[in-house]
């Protein structure tokens, strides 16, 4: 969902709906360029493993919006080791083993969702939050 600025042409002003994926319809496909898995529940996700990157662009029409809102609901595949495999500081390339939202051209950063091995303890592969030292990429931020 956006935000509108300004009033749509027909009068409606707020709250608009930008993208649906709802997995739980059995009818609903995967966005191009994802992979449907069924197990643990139904889900879209990466088409490859390993390093990289699948992406999907919802056009806004040229809306001019000011807030974003949504919900994602993830699921570790593998062994998620969060920015530890991140080398550059680049939101072009990947950078998470997880979920970023990102808007515009140049790419602006709106919120990641890093997914990590551990929850917390001094192992590699933890959740960041649970390491403050841990070097995040600066377009993420500390919040």
């Amino acid at each position: 969902y956006c935000d509108l600025e300004k009033e749509f042409p027909t009068g409606t002003k707020g709250w608009v709906r930008v993208a649906n994926l709802n997995m739980t319809d059995p009818n609903q496909p995967c966005p191009p360029n994802f992979s449907l898995y069924t197990q643990p529940k139904r889900l879209c996700g990466k088409s490859t493993n390993g390093d990289g990157c699948d992406s999907v662009s919802y056009n806004t029409s040229g809306l001019h919006y000011n807030k974003v809102c949504g919900r994602v609901v993830g699921y570790q595949r593998g062994s998620p080791n969060e920015f530890q495999l991140s080398t550059n500081n680049d939101i072009n390339e990947a950078y998470v083993d997880g979920i970023s939202i990102t808007y515009g051209s140049p790419r602006k950063h709106i919120w990641t969702l890093a997914a990590a091995l551990f929850e917390n303890g001094k192992k590699t592969h933890t959740c960041p939050c649970d390491t403050p030292s841990e070097e995040l990429p600066s377009f993420v931020g500390s919040d």
